[in-house]
């Protein structure tokens, strides 16, 4: 049995095109509509659909969450790739594509492994291979020197050169004020001797900015000995004399360098 619906007339893209374009809205009559004008209506959506398909934006799965930054609300990095920020920004006005940094912290260079440790100053000095062996001794203990080394022939020759100028010691107080005499700054004449230069127990300099005696050292020892126990130490390290001398240079005229005072027993173990 057919109903009104499928008795109606088959128009076709043209016939529907006309039949909106000569359709006078104000001689139309508020009563219901007749089933076939229904059936004309529904299939004109239908065709308009196909024609002309409803905007659809794309949707991208993000692999990493959401970057915001310190601007205003409205502004929000995606982490996303070139391709896929150029389809998102294509045809849509007022937008651009900038690249930028990733953000957060700048992840620190791990150095090499240290195989070996040296106690300068701690519960028990010496050379130790682990540094289980080497935590138990210096932990805790206030005003410690201790330092790792990637060899231990390396480890060796810094403990017989600390060890000739009696700067190893049990650590029972501060130990600037228990060894005979503290090391003092390198100058470009001392580095003229091969000794000073022998990279074999410590290949960098260090600078020390604010201490008992600002200057720049050949070890990691001698550095230590001038500003552990110090209040407001400032010390770094430099791959080249040269460079490390630049730096103090700079920092002593700009008036960024101190001497300090020698720390006391009290200060430390009262």
């Amino acid at each position: 049995m057919s109903t009104d619906r499928d008795a109606s007339p088959d128009y076709d893209d043209s016939d529907l095109i006309n039949l909106i374009a000569n359709l006078d809205l104000s001689t139309i009559d508020p009563a219901p509509a007749p089933p076939q004008l229904l059936h004309v209506s529904d299939r004109l959506c239908r065709r308009i659909n196909i024609l002309f398909p409803p905007f659809r934006p794309a949707v991208f799965a993000l692999s990493k969450p959401f970057t915001t930054l310190n601007r205003p609300p409205a502004v929000v990095i995606l982490r996303i790739g070139l391709s896929t920020a150029g389809s998102v920004t294509q045809a849509v006005p007022n937008t651009c594509v900038h690249a930028v940094q990733r953000l957060g912290p700048k992840k620190k260079k791990k150095n090499g492994k240290k195989a070996t440790y040296i106690v300068f100053c701690g519960h028990t000095c010496g050379v130790f291979g682990t540094w289980e062996e080497t935590s138990p001794l210096v932990t805790g203990v206030p005003n410690t020197i201790f330092c790792g080394y990637p060899t231990l022939s390396q480890a060796e020759a810094a403990y017989a050169y600390a060890d000739s100028r009696s700067w190893i010691r049990v650590a029972d107080r501060p130990m600037a004020s228990g060894i005979a005499w503290l090391p003092q700054p390198i100058n470009i004449q001392q580095t003229l001797n091969a000794l000073n230069n022998n990279t074999e127990f410590d290949d960098k300099w260090y600078i020390v900015y604010r201490g008992i005696t600002p200057g720049v050292y050949r070890s990691h020892l001698e550095s230590q000995l001038n500003t552990v126990g110090v209040r407001s130490a400032l010390h770094e390290s430099m791959k080249t004399f040269s460079a490390a001398m630049k730096k103090y240079t700079k920092a002593t005229s700009r008036g960024e360098t101190m001497v300090a005072p020698p720390p006391r027993y009290d200060d430390v173990f009262s």
